[in-house]
């Protein structure tokens, strides 16, 4: 679906599936600012922009542990 998804490492294409399966595809599309982060690169800015969503305000923990894996990319 976003050409930048293949450059990404494991980690952090686990995150994309991840809010893929649990949001599916249309909710996760609204969540503009961090896919655009993402595409450029700037993880620190995506995990800032899912830790600032409704997603982060119901579900604390998994969005913290998906912020850290995108910020950091670590498995």
């Amino acid at each position: 679906r976003w050409d930048w998804f293949d450059e990404l490492d494991a980690a952090r294409q686990s995150v994309v599936v991840q809010l893929a399966f649990q949001l599916g595809m249309p909710r996760l599309s609204k969540f503009e600012k961090m896919l655009n982060a993402i595409s450029q690169g700037n993880f620190e800015r995506a995990a800032d922009e899912l830790l600032d969503s409704l997603f982060a305000r119901q579900v604390p923990n998994r969005a913290e542990r998906l912020a850290l894996k995108l910020r950091y990319g670590a498995a």
